[in-house]
């Protein structure tokens, strides 16, 4: 489902994050030469505190092939810090690459979505079958 090489990605899942996670687990399995990161954008969301990890991690260089961060729950981020990203995305994405998990798609920026290719995920809903007697 998803590309290799990696472009940059918005997952959209609603309701929830867990087959975006089997996704990216399935994903880093499969890609091992293949450097990956994760943060939690409802922790790290303004730009005093998550524009600093993320210009270090961005800035790091690395002996694999292509590096892949997944930023989870991105719409918690702040406008100005969306920014930051989007400028990151343009100026250095020759070997990073970014993904965004969103629940709600329209806390990300238009300027960030025409730059990654948007996947719904599908959402599986279990509903309880309740036998009658």
């Amino acid at each position: 489902m998803l590309e290799y090489p990696p472009p940059h990605y918005l997952l959209f899942e609603p309701l929830n994050d867990i087959e975006t996670q089997k996704l990216w687990i399935e994903y880093k399995e499969k890609h091992t030469d293949c450097e990956f990161s994760e943060v939690d954008a409802a922790e790290l969301n303004t730009v005093e505190t998550f524009a600093t990890w993320f210009h270090t991690w961005i800035s790091q260089s690395s002996k694999q092939r292509f590096r892949i961060l997944i930023i989870w729950h991105s719409e918690f981020l702040t406008f100005s810090c969306q920014q930051m990203l989007r400028r990151s995305l343009e100026e250095r994405s020759y070997k990073c690459r970014v993904w965004f998990h969103v629940e709600d798609p329209m806390g990300i920026q238009p300027a960030i979505q025409s730059r990654c290719i948007v996947k719904r995920i599908k959402t599986f809903i279990h509903n309880p079958v309740i036998k009658q007697i």
